[in-house]
């Protein structure tokens, strides 16, 4: 809590995260291209976690914040590049946002995601769905 000018409690304000697209916890290795003064700088990385608007990784070398990179990945055995953008970068971890996707990335990340999506539901069943459908016979 805080206190307004008046020295009255006011009460907390409600933060909440509303992301436009669902993102999905998988680790799969990138290659990140950097365009720097003295020429490209290819580093390598890990992913965290993915969506279709982007993706956060751990990456060799912190990118500066707005830089413009290259990212290449391997979806289920198929490679494929895209552009993003460096939205936040500390030495732990850098979060990317994707530039509009070719059709072919996009429906690879698609692909990727339906499937994860599948995994999860069965390491993961909905806890009463089985007595949902026994109670509706």
């Amino acid at each position: 809590m805080h206190l307004d000018s008046l020295g009255a409690l006011v009460r907390s304000r409600v933060y909440r995260v509303r992301r436009r697209e669902p993102r999905y916890v998988s680790s799969f290795p990138v290659v990140l291209q950097r365009f720097l003064r003295f020429g490209p700088f290819v580093t390598r990385g890990l992913t965290l976690d993915i969506s279709m608007r982007g993706t956060s990784a751990l990456v060799c070398g912190a990118p500066r914040v707005g830089e413009t990179v290259t990212i290449a990945m391997s979806l289920s055995g198929a490679p494929f590049e895209m552009l993003a953008t460096v939205r936040h970068s500390t030495d732990a971890k850098s979060g990317f946002e994707f530039y509009p996707l070719s059709a072919l990335a996009d429906r690879r990340i698609q692909d990727w995601m339906r499937d994860l999506k599948k995994h999860e539901e069965t390491l993961f069943p909905y806890p009463y769905a089985s007595g949902a459908k026994v109670g509706s016979d």
